[in-house]
């Protein structure tokens, strides 16, 4: 009986602990989408996946901050990364927008969040930038930042906008569960 009764608080506590550490992210989560720390940097760095053959208006919006960075002269060059679709379809809108082509660099050997932006670190320090604004989707934002950081950019975040728990819990689920999936398992 003592066992039993050991080996449920054990459980216990690392329920608990789980549940604390859930929390904890899902709270890093959605106040890192709300944060605009952009300042001056190399490039601006912007991740997606499309699977329309349109931006969806957070895509657009995630280009026009990067477009905004470029005209304000925060950044000399966008770096695009993600899947095949968005890289086409973020570089025809962000040149209709006024982006200059030879400011546009692409990322084409990655598909996921986690992998493409590890290259695109590759392609940031090819062209001599050690830093780097990303311009991700507020929910993608905290993954995003720890990636590159891991990767030695000094990685700053300006989101188009923050998420709310409140509007979209499921965008705050999916952003805890690709930021505790990149630290426990690092894709």
């Amino acid at each position: 009986m003592r066992i039993l009764i050991v080996l449920g608080r054990g459980i216990a506590t690392v329920l608990t602990s789980a549940l604390l550490i859930v929390a904890f992210t899902a709270a890093m989560v959605v106040v890192q989408s709300g944060r605009d720390e952009a300042r001056p940097a190399g490039a601006a760095l912007v991740p997606g996946e499309a699977f329309d053959s349109a931006l969806t208006s957070e895509q657009k919006a995630q280009c026009d901050r990067a477009v905004n960075l470029y005209r304000r002269g925060m950044v000399s060059r966008v770096i695009l990364t993600g899947n095949v679709m968005f890289r086409t379809l973020a570089r025809r809108y962000l040149i209709e927008q006024g982006l200059p082509p030879q400011a546009l660099f692409a990322d084409e050997t990655s598909e996921s969040l986690v992998g493409g932006i590890r290259s695109a670190a590759n392609v940031a320090r090819a062209q001599g930038f050690s830093s780097v604004v990303v311009v991700a989707e507020p929910p993608a934002m905290l993954t995003a930042l720890k990636v590159a950081r891991d990767e030695g950019l000094t990685a700053y975040g300006s989101s188009a906008g923050g998420v709310s728990v409140v509007e979209n819990p499921y965008a705050v689920a999916g952003g805890t569960w690709r930021y505790l999936k990149y630290i426990f398992v690092g894709t």
